[in-house]
């Protein structure tokens, strides 16, 4: 007699088997692509070579940071602000610094004094030397006390001379005082655009390398795009190519750009995506445009999609000892 439990094993397996089949089936069928939540952009060219554009403002981004650590007792400024060249950005805590600038005034003054006091008696021993060569009658002065004169004019020729020297050592300190203090106020560098302000009234300014800069400036100016051209496509790009960009998000949005420099030497690529797949073990071109149409709608720092004409890859020359 045929156990039960042999003949329903066949039957649950076949059972099994086919449910795994009806649902791979079933998740085949109904499954849908995602739609990307705008079309790429299409490029303007026949030939091109495309790439990722940074926008900047003209001559990149310059980052301030503080000399030295320090509460941050002043920032007059804020996002957005146009600021000339020698404006106070912001200041730190420069108590210490005022006390240490009047201290090595006071020793300035003080050394004044010791020159003008050393500069009298001089002037009295030369007097009373030039009193005693005058005469004519030795009798009258004495040897000794001639020489003691002339040793007392030098004596205080060598005073003058010290108190001098340690006027301009006072003079370098208090100098090197007052430079420390000024560069405690952090004034632009040129006229410019306040992009960033990291740094508030009351926070600790770090003057270590920060990841985020205390302030961040930018030229006033059309916005240039910085496109990193993979160093395979070098030999492609010629200066003044044609070329567009197009806002990501909006493929429909483009604008032409003017070629504006290229930076010569071919550096390693930094990832502009932060896609963890990008790859970034290639050295590439950096090219930057101006672009010239100011109601475009991006943004310092955006990315945008650019294509730049070029010859087509079949139109690259060949070596005529390879060839034969």
């Amino acid at each position: 007699m045929i156990n039960f439990r042999q003949a329903a094993l066949p039957a649950l397996a076949l059972a099994g088997l086919g449910l795994a089949i009806a649902s791979v089936v079933y998740a085949t069928d109904t499954s849908t692509t995602s739609k990307p939540l705008s079309e790429p952009a299409t490029a303007p060219f026949a030939s091109y070579i495309g790439g990722t554009g940074q926008l900047e403002p003209p001559g990149k981004t310059v980052s301030i940071g503080a000399p030295e650590s320090g509460i941050a007792i002043e920032v007059p400024i804020k996002v957005g602000d146009q600021v000339h060249a020698g404006q106070t950005l912001f200041r730190i805590d420069d108590r210490i610094r005022k006390a240490e600038r009047d201290q090595r005034a006071a020793d300035v003054a003080a050394a004044q004094a010791q020159i003008e006091e050393a500069s009298a008696n001089l002037g009295d021993y030369r007097a009373q030397l030039s009193l005693a060569e005058a005469v004519t009658d030795r009798r009258a002065v004495s040897t000794e006390d001639l020489s003691k004169r002339r040793f007392a004019v030098k004596l205080y020729q060598a005073k003058l001379a010290t108190a001098r020297a340690q006027l301009l050592s006072y003079q370098a300190q208090l100098n090197d005082a007052e430079a420390v203090l000024a560069r405690l106020t952090v004034a632009a560098p040129f006229d410019a655009t306040i992009l960033q302000v990291n740094v508030r009234l009351g926070e600790f300014a770090s003057a270590a390398a920060l990841s985020t800069p205390l302030v961040m400036l930018g030229r006033s100016g059309k916005p240039h795009v910085r496109i990193q051209v993979d160093q395979n496509d070098a030999w492609r790009f010629h200066a003044g190519a044609a070329a567009k960009a197009f806002l990501r998000g909006n493929s429909q949005m483009g604008t032409s750009l003017s070629f504006a420099y290229t930076e010569p030497y071919v550096v390693t690529k930094t990832s502009l995506t932060g896609d963890s797949t990008e790859r970034v073990d290639t050295r590439v071109l950096e090219v930057v445009y101006t672009i010239e149409d100011t109601s475009f709608p991006a943004y310092l720092g955006q990315l945008v999609d650019v294509f730049i004409e070029a010859p087509p890859v079949s139109t690259a020359k060949t070596d005529p000892a390879t060839s034969r």
